[in-house]
């Protein structure tokens, strides 16, 4: 189940534990540079609180360059319930 951890009137940020793993999901509804630097914040203070390294599914190539520009990197591809091939990103500490 995902919950909200972050809401603002620009994004909102959720986590979902599954798999021993803590899977970061987003709501974006608008985009600057100040507003990077404010998501980007939010996360680090999220992952030093939780001292855990976040996970991302990705599933085309704009989700992945977003992943990249907050701190994701490629961590490895799985196979999704729908026999589809997913990347997986991670954000360590």
């Amino acid at each position: 189940m995902k919950v909200p951890v972050v809401q603002t009137e620009d994004f909102i940020i959720y986590l979902e534990y599954y798999k021993d793993l803590i899977w970061l999901h987003t709501d974006v509804y608008k985009w600057t540079p100040k507003i990077k630097k404010s998501f980007i914040n939010m996360l680090n203070y999220i992952q030093n609180t939780l001292a855990t390294n976040l996970f991302g599914l990705v599933d085309n190539d704009k989700l992945g360059k977003f992943g990249n520009s907050i701190g994701f990197t490629f961590y490895k591809t799985v196979l999704g319930f729908d026999n589809n091939q997913y990347k997986v990103f991670i954000r360590r500490l």
